[in-house]
């Protein structure tokens, strides 16, 4: 029986994840030539990015094989794909007061990465996408095929 990995999913578990490590990575660069995390730049913003997070991954894992029974449903993973995406926007648009005109560093640019695969998951897992992995019966290599499938909506 094919193994169904469900592509959107896949990617908001990633986002998700590589949005919460960016936030303990250095986002500015100080006045003074001291690296400045999300945690210390951001008053509430980190605390709101980092529940997004975590609130996208919860809801994008499986739960005893499917994700039917997740909490918020999964039509809110695209809500919350981009409302991390435009904060993360919005910050790089705009630096918080703790940093006012300091420069971006690398973990700024980490969390925009994780909020756009957030954000794209999100859309892909509406879209019902998923990617459909199978074994060659018969061939000893353990060599799997993979081709992208489409579901069509049953109502």
């Amino acid at each position: 029986m094919p193994e169904r990995i469900n592509l959107g999913q896949g990617l908001v578990i990633v986002g998700g994840a590589v949005l919460f490590v960016s936030l303990f990575l250095n986002w500015y660069q100080g006045g003074f030539g001291e690296s400045v995390s999300a945690w210390t730049a951001f008053e509430l913003l980190d605390i709101v990015l980092a529940g997004l997070a975590l609130v996208a991954i919860a809801t994008a894992l499986p739960i005893n094989g499917t994700a039917a029974e997740a909490l918020p449903p999964l039509g809110w993973l695209r809500w919350i794909g981009i409302a991390a995406l435009v904060l993360v926007v919005i910050t790089l648009l705009n630096d918080p007061p703790a940093v006012h005109g300091s420069s971006l560093e690398v973990g700024a640019w980490i969390g925009l990465a994780g909020a756009a695969l957030l954000a794209a998951g999100g859309l892909l897992s509406t879209a019902r996408i998923s990617l459909v992995v199978t074994t060659r019966a018969g061939s000893g290599t353990g060599e799997t095929e993979t081709r992208p499938v489409r579901e069509r909506e049953t109502s």
